[in-house]
């Protein structure tokens, strides 16, 4: 799941390095788990893997942001 949605995020972020995901970008990458699990098992994978990116959410519920912070 976090691959996937890394793959995603590299295609989809903006100038600033970051990319929205709601519940139809889960569907749409063929992701079936809530979107809050979802962010929780990225988060979790990237906290793991020591990575360079972030998950964030910025108070909102319907969706997380997946950031570059080099």
């Amino acid at each position: 799941m976090t691959d996937t949605i890394l793959e995603d995020w590299a295609k989809r972020k903006d100038a600033e390095g970051v990319a929205w995901f709601d519940a139809r970008d889960l569907a749409r990458l063929g992701i079936p788990e809530r979107l809050m699990t979802a962010m929780q098992n990225v988060q979790h994978t990237l906290r793991l893997r020591r990575s360079d990116k972030v998950v964030e959410t910025q108070g909102q519920l319907d969706r997380f942001s997946v950031c570059g912070t080099e």
